[in-house]
């Protein structure tokens, strides 16, 4: 009869085992399938629109913007980048005052993209997504690299050229319309981001 009961909790002892053990593997599984949100360190990272003009070429330093991705099973699956209007900056006040006025930065104080897809082999990455400048939205694919991914940092570099008047813009002008700046530009980004 005692031999029954210790084998009885035995068995007991077994089966709340085994159950604690299912409920932390679905636990594991589900943080898992959740992925890894990374994002941006301000400090680190750097973003740059560039571009020409009749006078010479020129460059705005994106001064505030904020990446975040997301990574599950080592692949990234979702990426984002938010900039403010209002942090470009171009060393010059009249052209910062040109570009706000052409990027309607009063209406629309937030250039932002957000992917749809992304595909990525050996550290190399196309994004494709939604970018809104001005309160348009085009879809874009935008070449990007994966330079690093050790926890709890990586390190993306990429870039997108594209013409202004794809989104509603008309090039800035200056010096009472003698200097204009070329419809092609391109934004480049560095991006630190941490987990």
């Amino acid at each position: 009869m005692f031999s029954h009961y210790l084998y009885y909790l035995k068995q007991l002892k077994l089966n709340i085992m085994k159950y604690a053990l299912i409920t932390f593997s679905l636990f594991l599984l589900s943080m898992t399938s959740q992925g890894q949100d990374y994002q941006s360190k301000q400090s680190e990272s750097s973003m740059k629109i560039s571009g020409t003009s009749t006078l010479h070429d020129w460059e705005i330093i994106v001064e505030t913007f904020t990446g975040k991705a997301k990574v599950n099973d080592g692949k990234m699956t979702s990426a984002s980048f938010v900039a403010d209007v209002k942090s470009l900056k171009s060393g010059t006040s009249s052209m910062d005052d040109n570009t706000y006025k052409a990027l309607k930065e009063k209406d629309y104080p937030k250039i932002t993209f957000i992917s749809t897809g992304i595909a990525e082999s050996n550290g190399k990455m196309t994004l494709k997504g939604n970018l809104t400048i001005a309160g348009v939205t085009k879809p874009i694919s935008i070449s990007a690299t994966r330079e690093k991914w050790a926890e709890p940092t990586m390190t993306v570099k990429g870039f997108h050229t594209f013409n202004m008047s794809e989104f509603g813009i008309d090039p800035p002008r200056a010096m009472l319309g003698t200097i204009r700046t070329g419809d092609e530009v391109t934004i480049t980004f560095k991006l630190v981001l941490y987990k």
